[in-house]
């Protein structure tokens, strides 16, 4: 059986699916979900702190925040459109498995990359460059910057790191590293 959720409208003419950037994720849980999902046009205080990361550009792009329902999987993506509660809303079945998907491809291209360039295990990446790089905006408060956090802690690569207001500050294990700089080991101690 293979069962999910959708939401059915009656003899339309055409679906017309806008294109959007999802900037900001709001994680929840069964419960936290559940009652925002059914009280839509309560004012949310989530949903007022990032009211400016929800418009659509000059580009005919939506952007919006997701309220994610880490249990089941579902999601809404919102457009508050300058109020604080969900304005515009759509229904996104099951897309908790794209969003994981995105972010471990976003964490295998950082890893990838301070692998090929750290010549000490150390490495620092800014979330301005990963918004330049890759197109998603990270930063501690975002949702991304949790879930992305997440995938790189469960990440053998990974000795320890930071998550700070502007940068991922990184050290990898030495066996992961390409480019080591044996005077700098040497230097730092090892």
């Amino acid at each position: 059986m293979l069962k999910t959720n959708g939401m059915f409208q009656r003899k339309i003419i055409k679906m017309e699916p806008q294109p959007c950037i999802i900037e900001a994720i709001q994680l929840m849980n069964h419960f936290e979900y559940s009652e925002f999902s059914h009280h839509l046009l309560v004012d949310r205080s989530f949903i007022a702190d990032k009211k400016v990361d929800m418009f659509t550009d000059p580009y005919g792009l939506t952007h919006c925040i997701l309220a994610l329902n880490e249990e089941s999987g579902d999601g809404i993506l919102i457009d508050s459109s300058g109020y604080d509660y969900a304005r515009y809303v759509s229904f996104m079945p099951n897309i908790k498995a794209f969003i994981d998907q995105e972010i471990t491809q976003l964490a295998d291209k950082i890893l990838q990359e301070a692998a090929e360039n750290t010549s000490n295990g150390s490495w620092i990446v800014y979330f301005d460059e990963i918004a330049e790089q890759y197109g998603i905006n990270v930063s501690a408060n975002n949702g991304i910057g949790t879930l992305l956090l997440r995938e790189l802690q469960s990440r053998e690569e990974m000795a320890e790191f930071n998550l700070d207001d502007e940068c991922l500050d990184m050290t990898l294990y030495l066996d992961y590293c390409k480019n080591l700089n044996p005077s700098e080991l040497k230097d730092l101690g090892m």
